[in-house]
């Protein structure tokens, strides 16, 4: 069997409000890959009429033996992972932490977050001005994923984004939130159909649709 992932693009497409969650999840190879797939949602959490501020959370899939944070349930990894917002502002470093581990992948499962007098908070918050501009998309990037992976993506870089839709006309916007779907196995040398459930809703109603992608 070889393990394939499939990165898949979630897109809100309502009138007033969007929202853009990226899952990254090319495919890997289980003995060999570092990073497998994430996502990537948020939140608003005030607006003070010149800025508005929201929460970014994240969760990742990763090979578990990548990095000693990652075989402990609980354990941190300090400012490993740059955000960079979107607005023209230096990028943010943030913690990870592990939060769960599957032995029978060797996956492990992160959250960002804020580690803080002794006290996790998932997510890291962050404020945009409320100046007319509407659309930001907050991402981060990682390289050297894979080695192997067809189509000219051998050990190139990752990128994770969300775009991030406030003021105006999207005034009280959520993003959507998407689970982090298991690894699908397909069979080699087969033309025959698969099929797999990706789970994914919206807080205030909005239509969802998915693209995949490479």
């Amino acid at each position: 069997m070889k393990i394939f992932k499939a990165e898949i693009n979630k897109i809100i497409l309502a009138l007033t409000s969007v929202g853009i969650v990226i899952l990254l999840m090319l495919p890997v190879n289980l003995s060999a890959s570092h990073y497998r797939y994430g996502t990537m949602y948020w939140e608003p959490i005030s607006d003070n009429g010149t800025h508005v501020t929201i929460r970014l959370k994240m969760v990742n899939g990763w090979r578990t033996a990548y990095n000693n944070f990652l075989k402990t349930v609980g354990s941190r990894n300090s400012t490993w992972v740059d955000i960079i917002w979107g607005d023209g502002n230096a990028a943010e470093s943030v913690d990870l932490r592990t939060i769960s581990i599957d032995s029978t992948t060797g996956s492990s499962l992160t959250e960002m977050g804020v580690w803080s007098s002794s006290v996790w908070t998932t997510g890291v918050t962050h404020s945009y001005p409320d100046n007319g501009t509407t659309e930001y998309v907050a991402y981060w990037t990682g390289g050297d994923r894979i080695s192997g992976i067809k189509n000219g993506l051998s050990n190139k870089s990752w990128r994770g984004e969300t775009k991030v839709n406030i003021g105006g006309t999207y005034d009280g916007n959520v993003s959507p939130v998407s689970a982090v779907p298991p690894i699908v196995k397909v069979q080699d040398n087969t033309t025959d159909n698969f099929m797999y459930q990706v789970v994914a809703t919206d807080a205030i109603g909005d239509n969802l649709s998915y693209r995949w992608g490479t």
